[in-house]
């Protein structure tokens, strides 16, 4: 995975993310500075890592702290969610096989890297929706490795045919709330274009519900395709799979993903290691605050 940007993402990171030396050096050491007064939070400190919620907040230091924050605390109480993302896991195998959720080995003409969901490779009697997120989620922590793909961000196509009410079930709505919490707000990535592929009758009140709690920015990049046609009008065909009118078949492209997510297996288990507790010293000082509430009220009595 790059560590470094090519010219051209360099010019787009200094357009979209206002990323430009020196100021992002200073804002880099900045949150170092930060972690080095923040004992409870055990965390990656290099620099593609801190990187990506500096990007993801366009350089707004304080915000960037947040998101960290916000993210950590995610990994924290989700742990079926994000521990243990092993490309390696049986349980990942038969959904990962089955092209329910891999990223294309060709980028799409933004130079952007391609989401690919099919979503009937998910069998609900066997695979839950721990599973369905723990698939989605190594691929964007693996993906982000990668820092052209932290600042180009991601173009999504889910094909959801054959999903019925079965699929459904696996989900109550605050689960979907949380998920999309997970996704749109807290992990740092940058989500551009989604397209989505037959969707069902099933499918279409939670599709709503979903626009619903999602933001008007990320509503605006979502897209409902009638036709393969349709979709071609907006994604290159040549970089799908064979199945969808590409030259590659889908079977060769998982094999090269699961190739490309090797490479950065360590670096993704190594993010079990991160934690965040509890702030020292907030309770005290908040029992300072209503001791010292108190005596003034004693003295208000007194006088």
């Amino acid at each position: 995975m790059k560590t470094l940007l090519s010219s051209p993402t360099k010019s787009l990171a200094l357009e979209e993310l206002n990323e430009q030396e020196p100021n992002k050096s200073e804002a880099l050491k900045q949150m170092q500075d930060w972690l080095n007064t923040q004992p409870h939070i055990t965390c990656r400190r290099d620099n593609s890592f801190l990187l990506r919620f500096l990007r993801f907040q366009k350089y707004r230091l304080e915000e960037a702290k947040d998101q960290l924050i916000k993210y950590l605390k995610m990994r924290e109480d989700n742990h079926l969610w994000f521990r243990n993302l092993d490309i390696r896991d049986p349980s990942l195998t038969t959904l990962i096989d089955g092209g329910y959720w891999f990223a294309l080995p060709e980028k799409d003409k933004a130079g952007r890297r391609v989401f690919f969901n099919r979503s009937a490779a998910l069998d609900p009697s066997r695979n839950d929706n721990n599973e369905q997120m723990r698939a989605m989620i190594i691929c964007f922590e693996s993906m982000l490795e990668d820092e052209e793909n932290q600042v180009r961000g991601f173009t999504y196509v889910m094909d959801e045919k054959d999903v019925g009410f079965s699929y459904l079930s696996l989900w109550t709505l605050g689960e979907v709330t949380k998920a999309i919490q997970c996704c749109e707000k807290t992990i740092p990535m940058r989500h551009k274009e989604v397209h989505f592929l037959n969707l069902s009758t099933a499918l279409g009140a939670l599709f709503e519900f979903v626009k619903s709690i999602m933001s008007d920015k990320m509503n605006s990049r979502m897209k409902v395709h009638s036709s393969l046609d349709s979709l071609y009008s907006v994604v290159d065909r040549q970089i799908l799979p064979k199945e969808y009118g590409g030259k590659v078949p889908m079977a060769t492209m998982i094999k090269q993903y699961r190739e490309e997510m090797e490479l950065v297996r360590s670096k993704v288990l190594s993010l079990d290691q991160m934690k965040i507790g509890k702030k020292v010293g907030t309770h005290n000082k908040l029992q300072r605050t209503i001791n010292k509430v108190q005596r003034s009220f004693k003295k208000i009595d007194i006088d």
